[in-house]
């Protein structure tokens, strides 16, 4: 036993000697030639693109053994990298610092670069692989910068213009056009973006809102030779891109128009999908219904009278909380602008609709403008107060005897209390009514009329009573649509989707349909979405209220 403690102990002191043996002995006994050197690798390598060209920035390596940098370059396009050496000498007192190259005349493709160290046997440095691609002519973001013009109408023989923001990147912006005298002109659109409108104290001019719309030239008898191009000269940077950048000239196309959604769909409603073909034949538009801007009106170059808010049909009380509204800067300087070129524009208004008061300085909006000296002295509408509602048109409603009604919720089919054929009674004062539904729903109410009739349009109502709440029931919009088998449906008017309805207590609105639309047809439904009413646990209650929708 003892014998065997003995070799034991031997075996361990054995291990022992060997396991206390050098690390780096024991890697050069296995590594055959001796100890592997690398060699010290760049690092914060970055590349940047600049106009048709990269630059490249890296951090030097400390390592004493680096005698110069090797940068290749190759895109796609290459069959071999291109390379470029830095001698370090030149850098030998900056070692520990960022170091940078320029890779100039590039085209527009995705280069990879890389950057390495190389020691005087040009053993290489493990490397540092980045991406670029430099900015040039064709780079699809030279598109998406401003041209300081966000939209421009011909008006007669001056230009008015809608101007962009400014921002940093913005070095220069310039209009050339030729004026009427024969003189090259220069207007100056960097200039006036941060243009405002302001108002007098005693502390001095104190900034109200921004004034971005002009008419050019602003001088008075004189206009600009339109047959000669205008041009605008830009210069100024790109995001991520380090050099600023000359932009080639950007000629305005006289025929460019961007249309708003707002006025795309009203003249689709009004003409059809054949819109664009009316446009320079309009002599009179009609608007009724919230607008975001007037500024299209600048499109139409016959147009001659603008009628404000006619086909409203409401009672005077509501003149106020429910007039039609739009963007007050834009839409009375459209309307200067229009009145300052062409003779004779006129402009008629019912109700007050689209410029009431504003609730800030408490004046009405035209007298706020002119203060301002954005409106002349001279600019005034046509008011026509409430004669619409003496002048609404006569419809004859069509025979019901006999029509069935149902609605999507069962509950309220036919005659029953607040059931879906009280809309065909002509009478505001009854009222179809829903149940409630927790979140928003779409309700359907189909008319029957039990043979095909041509329908000419519809009279809207809205229930009259408003106390407090009733509000939120009433609709500011309606589908309709026609069938003549219940199964497929299509649009009854040229909208493609709702129609836009009065939504003030007891108003009226008339549906017309298009002529080319109007043929015999069975079925009429209605898809009418509610809205939040109330809450209950902490969700939406929904529901809808709709005194009348006679068709004639």
């Amino acid at each position: 036993m003892e014998r065997k403690l003995y070799y034991i102990a031997w075996l361990f002191a054995a291990l022992f000697v060997i396991g206390c043996e050098d690390l780096e002995d024991t890697y050069d006994e296995y590594a055959g030639d001796g100890m592997i050197r690398y060699v010290g690798k760049c690092s914060n390598v970055e590349v940047q693109p600049g106009w048709e060209r990269l630059r490249v920035s890296w951090k030097n390596n400390l390592d004493a053994t680096i005698k110069r940098v090797k940068i290749s370059w190759q895109s796609e396009e290459d069959s071999e990298p291109f390379v470029r050496y830095i001698d370090r000498q030149a850098n030998e007192n900056n070692a520990g610092l960022m170091d940078t190259i320029y890779i100039e005349n590039l085209k527009d493709v995705v280069y990879t670069v890389r950057v390495s160290s190389l020691s005087a046997d040009s053993t290489e440095s493990l490397v540092e692989e980045k991406y670029g691609r430099p900015y040039s002519e064709s780079h699809e973001d030279l598109r998406s910068f401003t041209r300081g013009i966000i939209n421009f109408y011909k008006l007669g023989d001056k230009l008015a213009v809608c101007l962009d923001e400014s921002n940093e990147n913005l070095k220069e912006l310039i209009l050339t056009y030729r004026d009427t005298r024969g003189n090259v002109q220069e207007w100056d659109i960097k200039d006036h973006m941060d243009d405002s409108l302001g108002m007098r104290s005693w502390t001095g001019i104190v900034p109200i809102c921004r004034d971005y719309m002009f008419l050019l030239p602003e001088e008075e008898g004189v206009g600009i030779d339109f047959s000669q191009a205008l041009t605008i000269k830009r210069r100024g940077l790109l995001a991520g891109c380090i050099d600023e950048i000359k932009f080639t000239d950007e000629v305005l196309d006289l025929n460019e128009r961007v249309w708003s959604t707002a006025f795309s769909q009203l003249m689709l409603k009004n003409y059809g999908t054949n819109w664009e073909n009316e446009v320079d034949r309009i002599e009179t538009l009609e608007l009724d219904y919230n607008m975001p801007v007037f500024q299209d009106l600048m499109y139409f170059p016959n147009l001659k009278k603008v009628i404000l808010g006619k086909n409203r049909y409401m009672a005077g009380t509501y003149a106020t909380s429910h007039a039609s509204t739009t963007d007050e800067y834009v839409g009375l300087t459209t309307l200067q602008f229009l009145m300052d070129t062409r003779e004779g524009f006129t402009v008629e208004r019912y109700n007050k609709h689209y410029f009431g008061m504003d609730n800030m300085f408490y004046m009405d909006y035209i007298a706020f403008y002119q203060m301002l000296g954005k409106l002349k002295r001279n600019f005034s509408l046509t008011e026509m107060g409430a004669s619409n509602l003496d002048n609404a048109p006569s419809v004859t409603p069509l025979n019901t005897e006999g029509w069935v009604v149902t609605c999507s919720d069962t509950v309220y089919n036919g005659y029953k209390a607040k059931g879906a054929a009280w809309l065909l009674d002509d009478d505001a004062n009854t009222y179809f009514e829903p149940g409630q539904t927790l979140g928003a729903s779409v309700i359907e109410v189909t008319f029957d009329m039990k043979s095909e009739q041509v329908v000419h349009g519809f009279k809207v109502m809205q229930y009259t009573r408003n106390d407090e709440g009733d509000q939120d029931y009433l609709l500011s919009s309606i589908k309709i649509e026609f069938s003549n088998d219940g199964y497929i449906w299509k649009l009854a008017t040229n909208e493609d989707g709702a129609i836009t309805i009065g939504n003030a207590p007891g108003e009226v609105t008339y549906i017309n349909i298009p002529e080319s639309k109007q043929e015999a047809v069975r079925y009429v439904r209605l898809s009418m979405g509610n809205q939040q009413v109330g809450t209950v646990s902490n969700s939406a209650l929904c529901n809808l209220r709709l005194g009348s929708c006679m068709p004639y």
